[in-house]
């Protein structure tokens, strides 16, 4: 009786767990590609040596 109990409460807060998760990731991407969108996050891409050297200066 009592291991029953405790298997159906394992599978409810697994997949609480992995529902929580999967919203926290999507919510996480959604607000990195706001930023990005919106400029609060800027991506610099160095190609070659000149671009690298201009980055410095």
């Amino acid at each position: 009786m009592l291991v029953a109990i405790l298997q159906a409460l394992l599978k409810f807060v697994l997949k609480l767990g992995v529902i929580f998760g999967l919203v926290f990731m999507v919510a996480c991407t959604v607000f990195v590609i706001y930023c990005i969108i919106h400029g609060d996050i800027k991506i610099n891409v160095i190609r070659n040596e000149i671009e690298k050297e201009k980055m410095i200066k």
